[in-house]
């Protein structure tokens, strides 16, 4: 999501110079072991890279799909080493067209915000400014324009669906940044057999707000979520178990203060070869030459 350059200074300042990284302490829910892996800075020199707000990983974790908040899929293999990336080479770059064919030229109209991929391989993105879910067949496709509700006109200009997810019966979950209704929780909203309904909620924490979410292969629905305080950016990721229709045996997976990461907006969680459960986070560096693209990554240890 973009910010005002003066805001995004300062953040990236301190990112920079690495300040504050001391992990939040929150009580009241179980706490996982994560494991960090490592961060991969991603940097290429073209002006239409940056921005990647989503991300979207193969089974094997050696394939990568991120999209930006100016409208482009780009396709990557991830080079790994002890299972560590170390280097990421793009395989193809496609821009996310409107349904006419055509590439928007106002950037507001092309924010895409999330993605999701549906057991066909099709995939879905949310856009914020011109708020919408559309779905492609594959990158660089025209676009086939997905149900909507009109409740969800209201959603303010910088506040939509940033997290969307997709679980294994193809039900499309989508969560607003912003709250709508008490700003004490988390608004889940379900798309399934093309109808619109309320889903449930999560606890909101006013530290956070929802930017990428996703089911893991333990079927558990994962969340991304990001804070910024004015002087930079905090990350938590928590998951539920949701099976039931309400969220439930909630686990923070990380919680981490200002400056350990850059802006993470996007959330993949799969198997690695050791059978952990690894989340992949990617960062939104803003278009601002201060921060970064990085890939993150943590890992769950297989229960006993």
């Amino acid at each position: 999501m973009r910010r005002r350059f003066a805001i995004a200074l300062t953040t990236t300042l301190l990112l920079c110079l690495g300040l504050l990284t001391s992990p939040l302490i929150h009580a009241g829910t179980e706490r996982q072991k994560a494991r960090f892996v490592g961060a991969y800075h991603w940097h290429l020199t073209e002006t239409w890279f940056g921005g990647v707000s989503a991300i979207d990983l193969s089974e094997d974790g050696n394939k990568m799909l991120v999209v930006t908040d100016r409208g482009y899929f780009i396709e990557a293999a991830l080079k790994r080493e002890a299972g560590v990336i170390v280097g990421v080479e793009v395989l193809r770059k496609s821009r996310v067209l409107r349904p006419g064919g055509h590439f928007a030229k106002r950037t507001g109209w092309r924010d895409s915000e999330g993605l999701a991929r549906l057991s066909d391989g099709s995939l879905v993105v949310s856009f914020e400014g011109e708020h919408r879910l559309e779905r492609f067949a594959k990158p660089g496709d025209l676009p086939i324009q997905m149900p909507w509700h009109t409740d969800f006109d209201a959603l303010p200009l910088n506040g939509g669906f940033e997290a969307l997810a997709v679980d294994g019966r193809d039900t499309i979950y989508v969560m607003p940044e912003v709250a709508i209704g008490p700003n004490t929780k988390i608004q889940v909203f379900q798309l399934k057999h093309g109808k619109w309904s309320t889903a449930f909620t999560l606890p909101r924490d006013k530290q956070f707000q929802p930017v990428g979410a996703d089911f893991g292969p333990d079927n558990r629905l994962y969340v991304l979520e990001r804070g910024f305080n004015g002087f930079g950016f905090r990350t938590r990721v928590r998951s539920f178990d949701v099976a039931s229709g309400v969220a439930e045996d909630e686990k923070i997976i990380f919680s981490m203060a200002i400056g350990k990461h850059d802006n993470l907006e996007g959330i993949s969680v799969w198997r690695d070869d050791a059978g952990d459960i690894r989340v992949t986070a990617i960062s939104d560096d803003n278009f601002r030459f201060l921060q970064r693209t990085e890939i993150v990554e943590y890992t769950l240890p297989v229960s006993p």
